[in-house]
């Protein structure tokens, strides 16, 4: 019993240690994630199970501003996937162009945060399912002209290499240049994080956390619908369309015709299974939906495995509708009973 009570000291100094510097942790998780770009280089990993983790990174930026959308401001969108290829899509347009890569991101990041705000304002006029097909409507007309207009290059826009703040040359073909790509992803999936944090503990959190409960009530403590529709909107455009763009930097190659309505629906999955409300819980959701069939379970049952991930979705729906990330909870309830009943076998004992 000594030795448990120590160690759970110990684990209860560190959560709170971490718990009073929550930035901190999130440059902690980012270090942990950032050491799986040079695991392949030891032979530890392939480099395509890297290339997976990348793709986690990417989706996790983009199912945390959905989960800014469908947690915390109570709204839906089913067109996530076409504002992810306008990032993806759009960098590689203007920088074909010519434009350097962080001015080609922000004009790309511009113009999805001015079509989010004109879905706000729209979201105004309708409600629940309508909101969804509305914003199904978008993310198909966004798909058609990927696939149908000619500046997208037909079936695919190659970005090739990209210079870095103008002087680092990053290439996919070179492997130390391909973990330094994965290593700047991690970084920008960390800054989102923090960003996220920041908005949730702000003003605006609080009123879009009040407008989720309660539309009613929002406006009668003077939290303006218009203004703060708007901004989840324009929020979870702007997270989908830097997903997008992280895609587009880390696989320099980037399809017209990958930006369909079940990308959107995996995107809703992950914020679901993961957990609503929460940062990490965005990050494990995108680990269920995405890594695991790719990373064990397609080794073992081949095309079929996204069968398998679907029971589990409904599992962790069941059990956990709030999000697998509260299994926390039971976890550490399991863990007081164990501790009541040794303390109590040890009592017995010392009678």
């Amino acid at each position: 019993m000594d030795i448990l009570n120590k160690i759970e000291r110990f684990f209860a100094n560190i959560s709170k240690q971490l718990s009073e510097r929550p930035v901190l942790t999130f440059f902690l998780f980012g270090l942990v994630i950032a050491s799986i770009g040079f695991l392949p280089h030891t032979g530890l990993i392939r480099w395509g199970t890297m290339g997976i983790f990348a793709y986690i990174i990417i989706f996790s930026v983009v199912a945390m501003g959905l989960n800014l959308l469908l947690g915390f401001s109570g709204l839906i969108s089913l067109g996530t996937a076409g504002f992810v290829g306008a990032g993806a899509l759009g960098l590689g347009v203007f920088m074909n162009m010519g434009i350097p890569f962080e001015i080609a991101a922000v004009l790309v990041l511009i113009i999805s945060g001015l079509l989010g705000a004109l879905i706000g304002l729209f979201s105004l006029k309708v409600e629940g399912i309508y909101l969804a097909i509305a914003t199904l409507f978008v993310g198909e007309i966004l798909r058609q002209i990927y696939t149908q207009v000619e500046i997208f290059g037909g079936q695919a826009i190659r970005i090739g290499s990209v210079r870095f703040l103008g002087f680092i040359e990053l290439s996919m073909i070179n492997q130390m240049q391909r973990s330094f790509l994965f290593l700047i992803i991690t970084g920008f999936m960390v800054v989102m994080m923090v960003v996220m944090h920041n908005i949730v503990k702000s003003k605006t959190g609080r009123a879009l956390m009040a407008m989720s409960r309660s539309q009613h009530a929002a406006q009668a403590m003077g939290i303006s619908l218009l203004k703060y529709r708007l901004t989840a909107f324009v929020l979870a455009t702007l997270f989908a369309t830097f997903g997008g763009v992280m895609y587009g930097l880390y696989n320099q190659n980037v399809p017209t015709t990958a930006w369909t309505l079940d990308l959107s629906l995996f995107v809703i999955a992950m914020v679901i299974v993961g957990g609503l409300k929460s940062i990490y819980g965005t990050f494990l959701g995108v680990f269920i939906i995405y890594g695991i069939p790719n990373l064990w379970l397609k080794n073992y049952f081949g095309d079929i495995s996204y069968i398998f991930s679907g029971i589990l979705i409904i599992l962790v729906i069941i059990f956990y509708p709030h999000g697998f990330v509260y299994i926390w909870y039971d976890l550490k309830k399991q863990y007081n009973r164990l501790k009541a009943y040794l303390s109590q076998k040890q009592v017995t004992q010392d009678e």
